[in-house]
């Protein structure tokens, strides 16, 4: 089964993954995308769930103008997608604070070895997948493992 994690923005953070025998596999990366881009991984890449990082309207940024609400436009591609897809494709939305604040900090990451310098917005994906996977609804893919993911060098699925 394939999921795509999405940290949204302006540079968006992706986590391309897949699930087998309670094994998860991923590979994160980043870009700069538009929608038409973000539209054509998802239809290439032909995920079962979309785990991506919600927006939130922070009033104080917005008060001083520096509100980007670029990321809600991805966020609705990747809804959209999975009302058209396919395959039965769910999203699953956390806020920022569940998937960055969470379990899964950059010093977890390194102890996991899953850690990769100057990708931050993939590492901010990487996050949102694995808090999915450990204490969301992933978890009834994953079981109790410990050792239950790999993070790969690329991505050859597609």
């Amino acid at each position: 089964m394939r999921v795509i994690a999405i940290d949204p923005g302006v540079e968006t953070g992706y986590c391309y993954a897949e699930i087998e025998n309670k094994r998860l596999k991923f590979y994160p990366h980043q870009g700069v995308d538009d929608v038409d881009d973000l539209w054509r991984k998802l239809k290439d890449f032909e995920p079962r769930i979309i785990v991506c990082e919600d927006w939130e309207d922070r009033r104080g940024a917005r008060a001083t103008g520096g509100v980007n609400s670029f990321p809600v436009q991805l966020i609705g591609v990747a809804r959209l997608y999975s009302l058209v897809s396919p395959q039965q494709c769910a999203v699953y939305l956390q806020k920022p604070n569940v998937g960055l604040g969470g379990f899964y900090s950059d010093k977890m990451l390194k102890e996991l070895k899953f850690y990769v310098r100057g990708l931050p917005h993939g590492m901010s994906a990487t996050k949102h997948l694995l808090q999915w996977a450990t204490f969301g609804a992933g978890y009834q893919y994953i079981g109790t493992q410990r050792d239950f993911a790999e993070k790969l060098t690329s991505w050859e699925g597609g």
